[in-house]
């Protein structure tokens, strides 16, 4: 995807992991956990929502970019990790844990723009990002 401004040596519980980037320059690549993660804490509300985009096996360990539909410069990514579903089933998905409400576009691998999709206050939104089902269908789940 992207050179990063900064190293990962810090633990981020169950490997996710997220960053905003403004600018790029040349450091260590980052390397993605490989084992399930078992529960990922959300961190939404009156002025916060979540995104997880779900995805394929083949995409596992790429990086997800995205960035607020105005602002291209205010990218934000995080890793495809298995995850650890129901009944032991492993799923793969990108969880963005906390994003302010507001239009996100979502870029694919090569860096283009795959999608653009709305992540409202207060709800978990949730996509698909594998490349082959039409880019980032969504279905927004209101919060518990």
């Amino acid at each position: 995807m992207h050179d990063h401004d900064h190293g990962h040596g810090h633990d981020h519980g169950q490997g996710d992991h997220e960053h905003t980037h403004t600018s790029h320059s040349s450091v260590e690549a980052a390397t993605p956990p490989t084992r399930p993660s078992q529960a990922v804490m959300l961190d939404i509300g009156v002025n916060a929502g979540a995104l997880v985009l779900r995805s394929s096996a083949q995409r596992a360990g790429l990086e997800v970019e995205i960035h607020p539909e105005s602002a291209s410069e205010r990218r934000q990514h995080v890793w495809v990790l298995p995850r650890e579903g129901r009944d032991g089933a492993t799923v793969y998905a990108a969880v963005f844990a906390s994003l302010l409400p507001g239009r996100y576009t979502v870029l694919e691998p090569d860096g283009s723009a795959g999608c653009t999709l709305s992540v409202p206050a207060n709800q978990v939104t949730y996509g698909e990002w594998d490349g082959v089902v039409a880019p980032c269908a969504m279905q927004p789940v209101r919060a518990a």
